[in-house]
């Protein structure tokens, strides 16, 4: 037997197995097996919700549905804080900064960072996962002496300064555009 024969009595052999009864029940088996994975594929985006891995995607992580559905809400909350400003008077500049850490307190806790307050949900988020962290760590240290210092003088430039920080992180998240 030379290779030429044997390879036609392969293929042919093949081909019989093929056109078999015995591979239709394979076949079927295996279209079943596919349908029954697809299914469980479905199910599992379904139930993990479909805009979370999108957005888990896109930002590296499970942001709050807040930031990609209910922008104007967020945007309404971060204009009301900004109008405090309007005022001038530093009552209205302390509450406004302690407003604004509020908003962001908040989203931090909806991101699913654990913690019983801010600073802890803060030193919970990984290096690198929030590019503006820096930045929210010290706006957070200013408010938290606006809280604990009374003598703190507050000015609006000041404030305007905290904010700023504060506005980056939504701005990363497109909030505010």
């Amino acid at each position: 037997m030379d290779f030429i024969t044997i390879y036609l009595t392969l293929q042919k052999e093949l081909v019989n197995f093929y056109h078999s009864s015995g591979f239709l029940v394979v076949k079927f088996l295996v279209g079943i097996y596919v349908l029954i994975v697809f299914i469980d594929l479905v199910l599992l985006v379904v139930q993990r919700g479909v805009g979370a891995n999108i957005r888990q995607m896109r930002y590296g992580m499970n942001i709050p549905s807040e930031l990609v559905s209910k922008k104007s809400k967020m945007k309404a909350r971060w204009d009301k804080v900004k109008k405090r400003l309007e005022v001038g008077s530093e009552a209205e500049c302390k509450v406004a900064i302690i407003e604004a850490d509020d908003i962001i307190d908040d989203l931090i806790a909806r991101m699913g960072y654990k913690g019983n307050n801010m600073a802890e949900r803060l030193a919970n988020i990984p290096d690198g996962q929030l590019n503006e962290l820096g930045e929210i760590k010290e706006a957070h240290e200013i408010r938290n002496r606006v809280i604990h210092e009374e003598d703190l003088v507050v000015d609006k430039e000041f404030a305007q300064d905290v904010l700023r920080k504060y506005e980056h992180l939504l701005r990363h998240f497109e909030v505010l555009d």
